[in-house]
């Protein structure tokens, strides 16, 4: 799929994709249905990343919501975006996946990945509009749900 999701509430789930590449048509005469296959459940892995941009930073261990105070968004709690990279361990000029992502002004950053990432090593690298690009020392194994602190 080239976008989509996997969302759970309330104990009820939903799939979506778009732009799936398998496809099914269906011809009567004149009426032409085509519809795309939902693939089975794809698994995912989680990244929570803590970081602080040091212009917006506050005492206690918060941010500015910078977003919010320009009037960009409507959540208070949304500092500002961030891009998150994984780089390829071995030759780590290769960004193997990328995606911009909200930064809280808790300082904490979710990226959802591909299940296919579980189990790989990354380098894992944030890059803003107001900070200097930060790299983790070293590749960091990702599982279904990691957390990468930055601050420490």
């Amino acid at each position: 799929a080239t976008c989509g999701g996997y969302q759970i509430a309330g104990g009820i789930s939903l799939s979506s994709t778009m732009g799936e590449t398998f496809y099914t048509t269906l011809q009567n005469g004149n009426i032409m249905l085509t519809q795309g296959q939902q693939q089975p459940y794809i698994t995912l892995s989680i990244l929570n990343l803590r970081s602080f941009i040091e212009g917006y930073y506050l005492p206690g261990g918060t941010m500015q919501a910078v977003l919010f105070n320009a009037g960009i968004v409507s959540d208070p709690l949304l500092c500002d975006s961030i891009i998150v990279e994984l780089r390829d361990q071995l030759n780590p000029a290769t960004i193997v996946f990328s995606n911009t992502v909200a930064l809280h002004t808790d300082g904490w950053a979710q990226l959802t990945l591909p299940g296919s990432f579980t189990g790989g090593n990354y380098y894992i690298v944030i890059r803003s509009r107001n900070a200097i690009e930060t790299w983790s020392k070293l590749p960091v194994t990702l599982g279904t749900n990691t957390s990468f602190d930055f601050t420490q």
